[in-house]
């Protein structure tokens, strides 16, 4: 949960940039210390952080944000059915350190050891979030992202196990819908985001949107069996 400050903080919206401009808040990001506090203050100005080739972390706000909208998630008919076979085990928040290791496990990553080490920090501040897919009992796919008020952004996904990270996207936008979040930032659109109904929104009215998530409280929580809309 959020601590009582850091709500206080999300619902006025103080963390905000001096400076007044988008491109004067990017730079003053950027110069900033990468910390958790760092992390929070990017996400509320509608920023996200990326690792770039020189090693160094840049923060960026495209002018085309993709978002999935929570009420016009897509779920194809196998995977509907895999969802409801049950074949896998998911839980909330048990292993976030092994979620995002997995999900820096590939040739070319950004997330460094510099993003876990303050991710993990995160996690522990319940700002950091993760799904975890198991099958008897491994961990073999899953998701993190950053959760404030009634926002949620998606920052890397895994698998080990064919669609064990589909699996966990769909019981996310259960979570999502049954909290009554109102964005899924999942800040580029790829072909696998696609198939779930991903869109593009500009700057401007990400912008606008995200305000009103973050002054609302948001509740994430693991749905029962039952009520997993697949």
């Amino acid at each position: 949960m959020l601590s009582r400050l850091l709500r206080r903080a999300i619902r006025l919206a103080l963390p905000r940039i001096e400076g007044g401009g988008e491109l004067s808040q990017q730079v003053a990001l950027n110069m900033i210390p990468f910390r958790p506090e760092t992390v929070i203050k990017g996400y509320l100005n509608g920023f996200f952080p990326m690792t770039e080739a020189d090693g160094g972390i840049c923060w960026r706000a495209p002018e085309q944000r993709a978002i999935i909208p929570i009420e016009d998630f897509h779920v194809a008919k196998t995977l509907a059915r895999l969802v409801r076979q049950q074949k896998f085990e998911v839980t909330l928040d048990t292993q976030f350190e092994a979620v995002i290791r997995a999900c820096a496990g590939r040739e070319e990553t950004w997330i460094t050891d510099e993003f876990i080490s303050t991710y993990c920090q995160l996690h522990e501040m319940g700002v950091a979030r993760s799904v975890e897919v198991l099958q008897n009992g491994e961990l073999v796919g899953g998701l993190y992202g950053i959760c404030l008020g009634r926002y949620f952004a998606t920052e890397s996904l895994f698998h080990h196990v064919r669609d064990a990270s589909k699996v966990a996207f769909v019981h996310l936008f259960e979570m999502l819908r049954s909290g009554g979040f109102l964005i899924h930032d999942v800040q580029y659109r790829t072909r696998f985001l696609d198939q779930f109904g991903c869109t593009d929104l500009a700057n401007s009215d990400f912008r606008q949107q995200l305000m009103q998530a973050l002054i609302q409280h948001g509740k994430l929580e693991l749905p029962t069996a039952e009520t997993v809309q697949a």
